[in-house]
Order: structure tokens, then sequence, then C-alpha cells
């Protein structure tokens, strides 16, 4: 077996027990602030990774005009929103042509405190990157590498071999452009291989320079989520991936992302959760038709139910096989770092419009 896999279900039997236990005593952990939104300005990828269900995804593969994220922005920001997560559910935010004037936009409305996406950062040019150096509000800069060289980005990735050079020119770009002008740069790297040892690459060698210059490079774990049911290991048979069955995470109640991580999709529709659910399942309406007001509200009864449901222990499928689920009954130590105020269901269903 798998020791990250052994490591893995220890650690979420203890998590399990904790949450019973929590559940009992009536004690539930919401954070109390709301202010983060995500919203996918583009459902569009110029990759098929393997491993991802966006090849698969039946949902729009759109790009979000600047109005209506204008409107967005603004009704997020009269319901006390400040910050936002630009992360497509499935696709990169590059592929929208128009994402640095949404960036500016961002950038230089003065009720905005912050923003931040994930990127393969095989798209953007040399201007891109130079106009993304110069924003101020950035909180975080996240890379995706797939692949350690030429060969496993290919495998990883079904890019083609440009793709993997341009990526390599954009990091020495970036890493110069930043010397003086400090971007919080972090790297997820999905690295297609069992171990680094005694392998050596361009892609290799530019984040070790990365982190020497200070930016967090997080290799990530052979264990891979199916996307409710997308992705199967035939999938990936030919990478060193094990993926993961939906009963691997024990899941007691609502997950706290119902109330934490809300997207509006690049197609209009306000979606429960901005993780897995590339078809969006769990809508909660349509901004084309409804206000976020509206939508994002104890009155809506699309919400509730999706709340309801999962209480109830009701998991839609994308919900069932999803790893990155946190209980509302389950207090993390991210929450004690931070510090952060926790309020219960009924107070956080008291606070909405």
């Amino acid at each position: 077996m798998n020791p990250r896999l052994i490591l893995k279900s220890a650690r979420n039997i203890k998590i399990a027990t904790a949450t019973k236990i929590n559940r009992a005593l009536g004690r539930e952990f919401i954070p109390a602030q709301r202010n983060l939104l995500s919203i996918e300005t583009s459902s569009i990828c110029n990759l098929k990774c393997h491993f991802c269900a966006y090849p698969k995804k039946l949902s729009p593969k759109v790009v979000m005009s600047n109005d209506f994220f204008r409107d967005s922005i603004n009704q997020a920001l009269e319901l006390g929103y400040k910050s936002f997560d630009l992360t497509p559910c499935t696709g990169d935010v590059f592929m929208d042509r128009n994402i640095l004037d949404k960036l500016i936009y961002l950038d230089e409305n003065p009720q905005v405190c912050g923003y931040s996406f994930h990127t393969n950062f095989t798209v953007p040019q040399r201007q891109d990157i130079d106009r993304l150096v110069s924003m101020k509000k950035f909180t975080d800069l996240h890379i995706s590498i797939y692949g350690y060289d030429l060969e496993s980005f290919v495998a990883m990735t079904q890019g083609p071999e440009k793709l993997y050079e341009r990526l390599i020119s954009n990091l020495e770009h970036l890493l110069a452009s930043t010397e003086n002008r400090p971007l919080p740069v972090n790297f997820a790297f999905h690295t297609a291989a069992k171990s680094l040892a005694h392998k050596k690459s361009a892609l290799i060698d530019i984040l070790k320079k990365f982190e020497l210059a200070g930016a967090s490079v997080r290799v990530q774990k052979r264990l891979y989520n199916n996307w409710g049911g997308f992705i199967t290991a035939e999938d990936v048979k030919h990478l060193p991936i094990t993926v993961l069955g939906e009963d691997m995470i024990n899941k007691n109640g609502a997950c706290v992302r119902l109330f934490t991580q809300i997207q509006i999709m690049a197609s209009g529709i306000v979606n429960g959760c901005a993780c897995r659910d590339a078809d969006a399942t769990l809508q909660l309406g349509d901004l084309h038709h409804a206000s976020l007001k509206d939508i994002v509200s104890a009155r809506n009864p699309e919400y509730m139910k999706l709340i309801d449901e999962q209480q109830a222990g009701n998991f839609r499928p994308v919900c069932r096989s999803c790893d990155f689920y946190s209980s509302i009954y389950h207090k993390g130590s991210s929450y004690r770092k931070a510090d952060v105020e926790l309020q219960s269901l009924a107070e956080f269903k008291a606070s909405l419009p």
C-alpha cells in the first residue's frame, strides 16, 4: 500500500473521531468573517491533464466579459467581500485575453483588499508578466508545475513541447522581474515522478532558484482526487499517481467550503463550491437572473437545501469523492494559528441577507 495513503487514512480517522465528538457536543466551527469570493473568469484551459476533469466536463467552456466581471465585483463588495480568488474550477486565467484588464480593475478599486489565482503559467507573454509584477494587491500568484522535464510535462499534460519551453522562459523572466519587486509567488510541483533524486532539468534548476529567492515550492503527493468520478486509474495508468476512491474521506456534517468558497463561474452560475465541481452540480443560482444578494442568502431555498442535505449526510456525487472536504464540526489547526473568529451554523444563517 502507498505509504502516503496509510498516513492520510490515519489522519482521517483522527479527524473523524474529533468531528463526531464535536457534533455530539453541538460545537460548530464556521469562519465568521465572510470576505473572500471565488470568481472564475475563464473555464477554458490550454492543457488536457490526464488527472483533471477538464477534458471530460460538460459545462460551458467560456470567458467572462469585462462588464459582467465588474458588475460581479461590485455586487460582491456590497455584500462585504473584500478579497477575490480568480482560480478557475477547471481552466486557466490567462485563457481570458482580458484578464489583465480585470486585474487592473481590482488593483485600482479602493474597496478591494487583494486577489489571487492559480495558473499553469504557459500562456502569458513577457509583457503580461511585466504588467503582473507592477500590480500592488496580489496576495498569491500560485503556479502549478506539471512534470519535472519535457518528457514528463508532455506525459502529464498532453501539451506540446513549445509550451514547456515557454514555461521555462516565463519562469526565468518572472524570477528576473521580481528581483527588485517581490511578488508573493508559490508553486505546486506535480512531479510525475516517484522521486526527484538524481534527476536534472532546466525546470528543476529554475524552481531551486525561486526557493533561494524565498518562494514556496511544495511537491505534491501522488494521491489525486477522482473529480466526482471523472478520473479513473485507467486515465493515469502511465503516471505514478494513485486516484482516491470516494470513501477516502469520512464526511459528517456540512462542508465548511459551502460557507467560505462559493464561486461565480464564467457562465454566470453561482456554485456552492470552487474546488472540484467541474459541471456545477451544486448550483445556487444564476447571476443573469438574480442578484448575488438574493443568491447568497438565507432566503434562497437552493442554498439552504444544499446545506441541509449535507447536514443530513446526503452528499451529491462530486462531494462524495472530494478530498477537499472539511466538516463544520472540525476545528482545524489553521483556525488556531490564524486566530480565526468562528461561529455556529445558526449564527451564519442569521448573518446572511
